[in-house]
């Protein structure tokens, strides 16, 4: 549903997917690793439409491709491997909102 609406507005599906997936019960790292590699394939996909449709300059769209995939994966198991206190200590003093 936050893909979906992120294809109709432009973006912000981070607005809605990864507090929904925290809301819905699963662990802040597991959430943003659903979250980021979810987008990634959105963009992906978006990505690959655009070249069908539009003329992109591949020579910029190739590059970025072939890093994002893997960037996010990387990114993925780093989140996952991250002590689960750390999570929670950069969310109080990033967000300053959750109680500690």
């Amino acid at each position: 549903m936050a893909n979906l609406f992120s294809a109709f507005s432009g973006g912000g599906a981070g607005l809605i997917q990864l507090p929904v997936l925290i809301f819905l019960g699963l662990p802040f790292a597991v959430a943003l690793a659903t979250h980021k590699v979810a987008s990634a394939a959105l963009g992906i996909g978006a990505t690959i439409r655009h070249l069908r449709e539009e003329p992109l300059e591949r020579y910029l769209v190739t590059p970025i491709l072939a890093f994002r995939l893997p960037g996010v994966i990387v990114g993925a198991n780093v989140i996952l491997n991250v002590p689960r206190k750390w999570h929670w200590d950069c969310l109080r003093r990033g967000w300053g909102f959750i109680p500690g």
